[in-house]
């Protein structure tokens, strides 16, 4: 394996994570990624490499300790697989290799990988039996299921909440509430987002701060949307009242799935139940589309309502 820019290499990087099994492939791609690395992520030096199976994503510091170790390029939240390749077992005898005749690190933390899927059993097989194997706290995140449209959704989710959509509905409606869909080329993805950030500053979150309206998360979404627009992978939504937004919802198609990535509404409108019905909105329009999951990602206690099924990944940590 040789070392490798990805930034140089995205488009091949990403036709890779296309046909690499088991993984969370928007948040192992090159938007997500590499936007990660510049704004949520500590300086640190390339450790990524290319072989003729496939990718290793990773990169490599010192702690403060004065250890040096490999982690995933995007570790704010353990999502990102480091191994990209149609064949993981192939791909494995290339890494393993790879890690064992270098000495610029002591540790090494793989996540993304689920507990029982073919890159960690590769993995698993090919490590040698001297480096230490620990396990970290898995990541869950929720998925659903487009089968079926938007009729088959629903069918699937529970009766009080199907009510309550319709319910939140017939009052947006009423009270002249309407949805647009945005989709945008890079040259317009600054324009794009200065909208989403003026609607995100009259809500909740903003006043909070746990919102994306500003310091690091502001950035990332900031350098994620030009990639997604170039790709025509980036969705977004805005609830709009009096001539006004008052709602988004943004998300990203990889393949077929949509990757929720962020919403949020104005405070005074929230008596519409505007989250619910920009997804509910969101999920109309991807079922149009073909899309045939939903990602709404990490694990929060609202989403189970919106989704049946879950993915959970974990790290597994090297240690020689």
């Amino acid at each position: 394996m040789q070392p490798v820019d990805l930034a140089a290499v995205a488009d091949d990087f990403d036709r890779e994570i296309a046909v690499t099994p088991a993984i969370d492939r928007f948040c192992s791609s090159s938007a997500w990624i590499l936007a990660a690395a510049t704004t949520l992520m500590p300086p640190r030096a390339p450790f990524s490499f290319r072989g003729e199976h496939g990718f290793f994503a990773a990169a490599r510091g010192v702690h403060p300790a004065g250890f040096p170790y490999i982690e995933p390029i995007e570790l704010a939240w353990g999502l990102a697989a480091p191994m990209i390749g149609r064949d993981p077992e192939a791909l494995a005898a290339e890494v393993v290799p790879l890690l064992a005749a270098r000495r610029d690190w002591q540790l090494a933390i793989l996540a993304g990988m689920a507990g029982d899927g073919p890159q960690r059993k590769a993995l698993e097989a090919a490590l040698p039996p001297r480096w230490e194997r620990r396990r970290g706290t898995p990541t869950v995140r929720h998925v659903a299921s487009l089968d079926g449209g938007i009729d088959g959704y629903l069918s699937r989710r529970s009766r009080d909440l199907r009510k309550s959509v319709r319910k939140n509905l017939r009052a947006a409606t009423q009270a002249g509430i309407t949805f647009e869909s945005v989709r945008v080329p890079q040259s317009e993805a600054e324009s794009l987002y200065a909208r989403i950030q003026d609607a995100e500053e009259r809500s909740w979150k903003a006043g909070e701060g746990v919102g994306i309206s500003a310091g690091a998360m502001r950035a990332f979404y900031g350098a994620m949307l030009p990639r997604i627009c170039a790709l025509g992978q980036q969705r977004t939504i805005f609830a709009r009242h009096a001539g006004r937004d008052i709602g988004y919802i943004l998300g990203a198609v990889f393949q077929d799935e949509y990757r929720g990535l962020q919403f949020s509404y104005d405070d005074d409108h929230s008596q519409f139940g505007l989250g619910g019905l920009l997804q509910y909105q969101q999920i109309v329009e991807l079922c149009a589309e073909g899309i045939a999951r939903y990602d709404l990602g990490t694990e929060m206690d609202y989403k189970r309502r919106w989704a049946e099924d879950i993915m959970e990944t974990e790290m597994l940590v090297l240690v020689r």
